[in-house]
Parts: C-alpha cells; sequence; structure tokens
C-alpha cells in the first residue's frame, strides 16, 4: 500500500472543516472566542465603587507612576502615602495605620467605615486605639442598613 491515500485522506478532512467553517460563518454562526483579560473588563460592567475604594484606585495609581529618582529606595517615597485600608464590602476599616518604619508601629486612628472621616475624641496612637469604643452601636447598625443597601 502506498503512503499516498493517507495524506489525501487528511487534504480531505481539512478541506470539509474550511468548508463547514465557511457554511457557519455565512449563516451567521459565532465561533466561540474567548476574551483577553483586557477585553472582558471592557465587557463588564462598570462596578460601583466605594470611597474607600475610590481612595485605594488613587494611591495605587499614584504608586504605579511614582518616579524614583534619589537613592533613598522605592519604600521610602510610600511611607509619605496613606493607603487605606478596606473591608470586604469595600467600606473604609474603623482603624486606619500609618505604615511601620524601622520596626516601629505606625500611628493608628479610628475612622467612620462608610466617610472614612476620623472620628472625634478617638486617641491616635501607636498601637491598638481600639475605635470598637468610640464606634457606637446605634452607628453600627446605620452601617449595615447602609451596606445592604449598595449591594
Amino acid at each position: 500500500m502506498s503512503g499516498g491515500g493517507g495524506r489525501k485522506t487528511i487534504k480531505a478532512v481539512a478541506v470539509m472543516r474550511e468548508k463547514a467553517n465557511e457554511q457557519q460563518r455565512q449563516m451567521g454562526k459565532v465561533i466561540k472566542h474567548h476574551p483577553s483579560h483586557e477585553e472582558s473588563k471592557k465587557l463588564r460592567p462598570p462596578s460601583i465603587r466605594t470611597p474607600c475604594q475610590q481612595e485605594l484606585d488613587q494611591v495605587l495609581e499614584r504608586i504605579s507612576t511614582m518616579r524614583l529618582p534619589d537613592e533613598r529606595g522605592p519604600l521610602e517615597h510610600l511611607y509619605s502615602l496613606h493607603i487605606p485600608n478596606c473591608d470586604k464590602q469595600g467600606f473604609y476599616n474603623l482603624k486606619q495605620c500609618k505604615m511601620s518604619v524601622n520596626g516601629q508601629r505606625g500611628e493608628c486612628w479610628c475612622v467612620n467605615p462608610i466617610t472614612g472621616k476620623v472620628i472625634q475624641g478617638a486617641p491616635t496612637i501607636r498601637g491598638d486605639p481600639e475605635c470598637h469604643l468610640f464606634y457606637t452601636a446605634h452607628e453600627q447598625e446605620a452601617r449595615g442598613v447602609q451596606a445592604l443597601n449598595v449591594q
């Protein structure tokens, strides 16, 4: 048996596949396409960003465009930035802190989880300011209602 018959069969299958693909194109059938990550981001409806998430996005954008012109090193520039601490729902965590430097904890303070504004009367200390003592049960319930409305 000669090897030529096998090549003819393969060629015939390829021709049939091409004809089938052409028919599908003519009939308007879409061949499945898996979008790239960038394409899928464009297809997704924009999600509603909370103030904490928006602030975090802005800080991350600033970090991504930072130039590091001197020998102080990349981390030196980050110490001046406040990077917000957001919870899973996108609200501010009650306790916000500056970065630790040279093994020393950064200062921490208490904020309203919805607005990110400092809670008056709460201490700013290196350590745990026990924010739950300064954020009342009534405010926590209101936050729960707000969280439900955002979702």
